[in-house]
């Protein structure tokens, strides 16, 4: 396709929405494409309160599984257990290995394509997007730049069988340097080759990277990351000096959970102005 100056392709009377999706380790962001901008999409949980970010965890209980804003709304029910981040097992587990939530036992594939099935599912019903039954969804996906065979591979394959049409797969420092290129450099673009260090701490891994930017050409150069170094490292920190502090030795599984969301909810919570 040329550029599409809006956010709609018409094709036999069905509209093809163009999308950006960051499916993050502690939340994935969707963004549309319209008229030259690119809109963070809005959700709406199940209280009806709009957030720009879709939560991604899990909830199962027994045979029960949910996704998204939905299992995040059973964080305290009781017989519900909580996992947080499990896009952090692909850089460990492949397709066929199996991974226990609970009392549910499926792939990792399983688990991927579960959750990416609920989001496509809650793009339609319950964000901002105007979209039909027909219409499709086009998405250009990201991955960190150090993802192995297995994570890409999964990550790819789950968009695909949970409904979205994947245009393209793109490491997420060269998305950082055209979102750079774009805004920062203007219209014009790199008129030399320029180098651009990107690094990304997010809730699972922290990642960086040296890419080159020459005119539409945007190159990993180098990148190196530790897998396990992100938010949910530092929310178990915070934890555990809380409850050393406290002189609490044993927690359940239900009340970890809903200590590490207040955990979580701290940390974000830091501003410059903050004193206690």
């Amino acid at each position: 396709y040329a550029r599409p100056k809006t956010n709609f392709i018409f094709r036999s009377e069905i509209i093809i929405m163009l999308l950006g999706i960051d499916f993050g380790t502690t939340r994935t962001v969707v963004t549309a494409v319209n008229r030259g901008n690119y809109p963070v999409v809005s959700f709406t949980n199940e209280a009806g309160d709009a957030y720009e970010w879709y939560p991604s965890v899990i909830a199962t209980k027994g045979a029960e599984l949910a996704f998204g804003f939905e299992a995040q709304a059973k964080q305290g029910q009781p017989g519900w257990t909580f996992r947080r981040s499990v896009k952090r097992e692909l850089a460990t587990l492949g397709p066929d290995s199996r991974l226990k939530i609970g009392e549910h036992v499926m792939s990792m594939f399983e688990w991927v394509t579960s959750f990416l099935e609920q989001l496509h599912y809650d793009l339609r019903e319950n964000s901002n997007l105007r979209i039909k039954k027909k219409d499709k969804l086009e998405a250009m996906i990201s991955v960190p730049a150090n993802a192995n065979s297995n994570q890409r591979f999964i990550t790819l394959e789950a968009f695909r069988r949970a409904g979205f049409e994947v245009r393209g797969m793109m490491n997420e420092p060269s998305a950082a340097g055209i979102e750079y290129a774009h805004h920062i450099l203007g219209e014009n673009g790199v008129g030399k080759r320029e180098y651009l260090l990107v690094y990304a701490l997010g809730g699972g891994p922290f990642d960086s990277a040296v890419i080159s930017l020459a005119d539409r050409d945007h190159e990993v150069l180098s990148n190196e990351g530790i897998t396990r170094l992100g938010g949910d490292n530092f929310d178990v920190l915070l934890l555990d000096m809380v409850l050393k502090k406290a002189g609490i030795n044993e927690v359940t599984d239900t009340q970890l959970a809903l200590l590490l969301e207040e955990c979580r909810e701290k940390k974000e919570g830091l501003r410059p102005t903050t004193r206690k």
